[in-house]
């Protein structure tokens, strides 16, 4: 059974469509390795997309929704994040993580 948590209160989740309207900017698909660490753990996985705001991964072990954590990219210098949602899957979890900062003193990823 697939369970998707999120910090978005029920009464006021966006349908789907409505989702690209919302966006800063365009997500680009990539597929890098990725380390979510807290103060406790770090949490191995690979993105599935990046964006100027944030990022989509699967990982193996769940995190709760509002963690905040630093993302470490393949190839990338580390960004502070948070995690918005958590979808779970029978052999792990979907995240999409927000950045806290602006980005503008990190190096972009690399390209696809």
């Amino acid at each position: 059974m697939i369970r998707r948590r999120s910090l978005t209160p029920p009464s006021l989740q966006v349908p789907a469509d409505l989702f690209a309207n919302r966006r800063r900017s365009a997500r680009r698909e990539l597929s890098e390795r990725v380390r979510l660490e807290t103060g406790e753990h770090a949490v191995p996985g690979w993105t599935l997309n990046v964006s100027v705001g944030g990022l989509r991964a699967v990982v193996e072990n769940s995190l709760d929704p509002g963690t905040e954590l630093t993302v470490w990219i393949d190839g990338g210098a580390p960004r502070s994040g948070r995690i918005v949602w958590v979808q779970d899957e029978p052999d792990g979890s979907i995240v999409g993580v927000c950045f806290l900062d602006d980005g503008a003193s990190t190096p972009s990823f690399r390209s696809a």
